[in-house]
């Protein structure tokens, strides 16, 4: 009784900070992709200096000059995310499927006063909701292994009385006799089972949710030359994790340890701030240059968590359930710049491209009521800055509209960190136009493939799972101009 009294404790006095949040959580919502309509999509987001959809409300909403009637857009999806897992040579997919809504906009265009070839032209005011990240997945990862999660729990464990163990995680262990105090030594630990015995180990993890924002936007034409726009964004954020991860002794010949199951669920929900600004120049008829600034979003984030762990040592069963908790706390995501050109081919073809560079290791976690000094040396550490190209193309061959694209997004991780994670979309779609301009429809096709890597526990001591997905996103946009 004495071991669970003296944790139960722990976790009322420290559960602002054992529930850790760090780079793993930066990087989730520093992260993101491009969303929106089918059209914006099927060319690879490469929008920086095209105009007049609504999806460039949120990377540059100088765009939006570009629009000379009111428009609304309307975009459901259908995504597919699957998920191969390779541990130690052992091989396990699991896949996800869901219908969702990608974007929905208005835009009020109009001429102004101007009867003038120079001046201010026309103005559009635009109001929008984009999807760009979905984390939407299912991960089955299993294998064999000559290591523990416990191995771990007793390196974390060290240096601190059992009062004073994270009740989230090796407090469990010890409360379910995972971990032992070594003799006359009361602040370190061995585990149950000798180093070395051979162990089954599984863990499931089922991830759903999604960032997107909210944004309201205003953009002009100057002169049919330059167009210039600003916009604000209120970004939302849901994401919810269930993990189970469970070890078994294969052969069970040198210790009574048989099983050991720790599950653990964390809801996040909350909102942020960002503005965004930039221009486009056009030179000639045929040649579009555009560069936008995007502001670092501050998120204010909710973590509401629990966890619980189950060990079978010998006859005996134990459980120990945590008690479910709460943190408050910010990220500071990196701020985003990006170049671009395009080059309109009359009315027969279009050709544009992104450059945007981001610094990952420009996110920050803050809260008032606990110091992240080491995941941000973490996030400073491991991330870096990263470039992303897109580029999208578009055959006018009315009334059908046919279209194509790619994205590279450049791994976050510096070098020396065991996880490359760039991503490759693969983009097409087809539209239809009205002839009198009144009506369209598009559909876009996104293909997401992404490698990564995957530790169960500390990376020191146990090999990554390998994790290969494949996502296909099919986005439907239906649109009313008027």
């Amino acid at each position: 009784m004495k071991r669970f009294f003296l944790t139960g404790l722990s976790a009322l006095v420290f559960c602002s900070g054992i529930f850790a949040q760090n780079e793993t959580d930066a990087l989730r919502y520093s992260r993101i992709g491009f969303g929106g309509t089918a059209r914006y999509s099927a060319m690879g987001g490469a929008f920086g200096a095209l105009g007049a959809d609504i999806s460039v409300i949120s990377t540059n909403p100088a765009g939006l000059g570009f629009y000379h009637k009111n428009e609304m857009t309307f975009t459901p999806s259908f995504y597919n995310n699957n998920v191969t897992s390779t541990y130690n040579e052992t091989m396990n997919t699991n896949s996800r499927f869901n219908f969702r809504f990608d974007n929905f906009g208005l835009v009020f265009a109009g001429k102004t006063d101007n009867n003038s070839e120079t001046g201010w032209q026309t103005m559009a005011m635009g109001i929008a909701y984009n999807r760009y990240s979905s984390f939407q997945s299912n991960l089955n990862m299993s294998g064999n292994s000559n290591t523990s999660m416990m191995d771990s729990w007793a390196k974390s464990a060290g240096g601190n009385l059992p009062a004073n163990l994270d009740g989230y995680n090796e407090g469990l262990a010890w409360n379910t006799y995972l971990l032992n105090q070594i003799p006359g030594d009361p602040t370190h630990y061995s585990d149950t089972i000798p180093t070395g015995d051979l162990l089954t180990q599984s863990k499931t993890v089922t991830m759903r949710g999604s960032m997107g924002e909210w944004i309201f936007g205003l953009a002009g034409n100057y002169s049919n030359k330059f167009y210039v726009g600003g916009s604000v964004g209120i970004p939302q954020v849901k994401y919810e994790e269930i993990d189970s991860y469970s070890e078994k002794e294969v052969n069970d010949t040198t210790s009574n340890f048989n099983y050991l199951q720790f599950d653990q669920n964390l809801s996040t929900k909350g909102r942020g701030f960002n503005i965004k600004l930039g221009a486009i120049y056009r030179p000639i008829d045929m040649v579009r240059i555009g560069f936008a600034f995007n502001s670092p979003s501050i998120l204010k984030l909710t973590d509401s968590y629990g966890a619980q762990m189950i060990s079978i040592i010998g006859d005996s069963t134990r459980q120990n359930i945590a008690q479910d908790g709460s943190f408050s706390y910010s990220i500071r995501t990196p701020m985003r710049m990006i170049g671009s050109l395009a080059v309109i081919l009359g009315k027969v073809a279009t050709v544009s491209a992104d450059y945007e560079i981001v610094d990952y290791s420009e996110s920050l976690l803050s809260s008032t009521s606990y110091s992240f000094s080491t995941a941000n040396k973490a996030i400073q550490t491991k991330y870096t800055a990263a470039s992303n190209i897109r580029v999208g193309t578009e055959v006018r061959l009315l009334p059908l509209i046919l279209r194509g694209g790619f994205a590279w997004y450049g791994s976050p991780y510096t070098n020396g960190v065991n996880n490359n994670a760039a991503r490759l979309y693969i983009t097409g779609g087809v539209g239809y136009r009205d002839p009198d301009d009144q009506f369209f429809i598009d559909l876009g096709v996104v293909t997401t493939t992404e490698k990564s890597n995957y530790y169960f526990y500390d990376q020191s001591l146990v090999n990554p799972v390998n994790n290969s997905s494949k996502v296909v996103n099919v986005v439907v946009t239906c649109g009313f101009r008027y």
